[in-house]
């Protein structure tokens, strides 16, 4: 038998590996959070690895959790990215899906209305987006003519 398969002392808990575990819930929600912060910043992986002097697949692999970020990176990563280090933990425990919730479209869309410059204009886009929602949540279609705009 291998030192690698023996048994562990008593008493002494065997160390937690993303190889023979796979990650841990918080660095894959950290990761999330991450990918989520990058894409809203419209950067890319190879954007922010050249920016911190590292591979693509190095950043690929933080968003997916299989690599633990240390504290001193993900400094540099909130730093890069303009969000205080408590941004990658805000939700975690409180039975929130690891998941944030925001796919590519979502992330599109913000991107997009924060390019609007007018508060006149985005908060008519508000009005809309709303009550588009509440017919979609009272299960009506929207009138054709509302999204024709006719």
């Amino acid at each position: 038998m291998s030192d690698n398969d023996q048994q562990p002392e008593q008493g002494r808990r065997r160390r937690h590996t993303a190889k023979e575990h796979g990650p841990d819930p918080i660095d894959i929600y950290v990761g999330n959070q991450l990918r989520v912060a990058r894409e809203l910043a419209g950067l890319t992986q190879t954007e922010i690895g050249r920016s911190l002097g590292m591979s693509f697949q190095v950043i690929q692999k933080y968003e997916q959790g299989e690599i633990r970020i240390s504290a001193s990176r993900l400094f540099q990563l909130a730093v890069l990215l303009g969000k205080p280090l408590d941004h990658f933990f805000v939700g975690f425990g409180d039975d929130v899906a690891a998941d944030s919730g925001l796919d590519r479209r979502d992330i599109e869309l913000i991107r997009a209305f924060r390019l609007i410059q007018s508060a006149e204009l985005r908060q008519a886009l508000l009005r809309i987006m709303h009550d588009v929602a509440e017919l979609s949540a009272l299960g009506a279609a929207a009138p054709k003519q509302a999204i024709e705009g006719k």
